[in-house]
């Protein structure tokens, strides 16, 4: 009994120094195995590559990328060089979107520079020149899309000084673009029409006229009638800079003008 009480003995401490050597290397081992785990699980794995500022920065939304949708601004290009002393603009092209006023009906966008012109202003004996500068804001839809104006400005040069104009407006003129242009100077309204029109009620060349009215609206003075009463040259200025000299004046009547049938 003893002899196996000691074997056994033995038996039982080489068990347990078995065992206390295999949990040690467990131990270890578990540990190591642990500290590559939380390697899977660092912040390598959880850092926000996918959100960080680089995947959100305002690369797609920069004015780059908002000009497409800003609509048309108030600026031309580089400025003209011109010997009234206005700061003139160079026009430029604008593409002008135009929703259809029924479903089914396809209007194309605009494609339309900035309406810039320069005028004579012989009004009662002075010798002025207007410019004025107007920039396609939108398109009004009737048989087709013709844009509309917004914000539009002006001068008057007049004795080598240039004096800003009130309530100045450009109105394209419908689908016949019988256009015109509208300021208020001096207490009196003015505006610049066409004083002949041809088939179907169609003008045949840029403004040439002036009707004077009072700032009430009442008409003053018609210089837009079969007489021409009030002549003016009106010159629109191009997208390459440049315009048609306002001396001579040009005008002629129209073909098929009612008020001078000889034509």
């Amino acid at each position: 009994m003893r002899t196996l009480s000691l074997t056994t003995s033995l038996a039982l401490g080489l068990t347990a120094a078995l065992a206390v050597s295999a949990c040690g290397d467990d131990g270890g081992g578990g540990d190591a195995a642990d500290a590559d785990t939380a390697a899977d699980t660092t912040l390598a794995d959880t850092t926000a590559p996918d959100t960080t500022i680089a995947d959100t920065t305002a690369a797609d939304t920069d004015a780059a990328d908002v000009a497409d949708t800003a609509g048309p601004q108030d600026t031309g290009g580089d400025t003209l060089e011109n010997p009234w002393g206005f700061a003139m603009r160079t026009p430029v092209m604008h593409t002008i979107p135009c929703d259809p006023p029924a479903p089914g009906f396809d209007v194309p966008d605009l494609e339309t520079p900035d309406a810039d012109w320069l005028c004579t202003f012989p009004y009662s004996g002075l010798d002025a020149v207007v410019y004025i500068r107007a920039t396609p804001t939108g398109c009004r839809v009737t048989l087709s899309g013709t844009p509309v104006f917004d914000g539009v400005a002006g001068d008057i040069a007049l004795d080598g000084a240039v004096t800003a104009l009130a309530d100045t407006a450009y109105d394209w003129g419908g689908n016949h673009h019988n256009d015109s242009l509208t300021f208020t100077y001096a207490g009196k309204s003015f505006t610049y029409y066409h004083s002949s029109f041809g088939f179907g009620f169609r003008s045949c060349q840029e403004m040439d006229c002036l009707q004077v009215r009072d700032q009430g609206g009442a008409l003053l003075e018609d210089g837009c009638g079969a007489d021409r009463a009030l002549p003016a040259v009106c010159r629109q200025i191009g997208v390459d800079g440049t315009w048609e000299p306002l001396s001579p004046d040009t005008f002629a009547w129209c073909q098929g003008d009612p008020n001078h049938t000889e034509r």
